[in-house]
């Protein structure tokens, strides 16, 4: 009989990572935890945002970083928060949707070209 709750805690998820993505979620979150660290160390008295929001998001980092260790994570709302922040400011650095926006419109145009157009 296969066990139902294989990581011992019910609320933890089981992370399937695929080997190409660990480095570059490990960078990142490193990155973006580093930042805090340094946010708070440097700029302590004149922080942005509140102290214990940084402190939050630093420990959420921190959490994700231990779940791609253990290949599982028991995700909270400030974990969700964090990985949205940075998924989001990843975007706009890379400027996601104009990328996207120039990408479908040369295709598109490619597609149209090569008699494929609406396939």
């Amino acid at each position: 009989m296969s066990c139902p709750n294989p990581t011992g805690d019910g609320r933890a998820v089981a992370l399937t990572i695929p080997a190409g993505n660990e480095p570059f979620l490990r960078r990142v979150i490193g990155a973006a935890r580093g930042g805090i660290r340094e946010e708070l160390d440097r700029f302590g008295d004149q922080l942005l945002a509140p102290r214990s929001e940084l402190l939050l998001e630093e420990t959420s980092y921190a959490a994700l970083l231990g779940g791609l260790d253990l290949g599982r994570i028991v995700p909270d709302d400030e974990i969700r928060t964090a990985l949205r922040r940075l998924a989001g400011s990843i975007d706009r650095e890379n400027e996601y949707e104009r990328v996207c926006f120039e990408h479908d419109a040369l295709h598109d145009l490619l597609s149209q070209i090569e008699g494929r157009a609406g396939k």
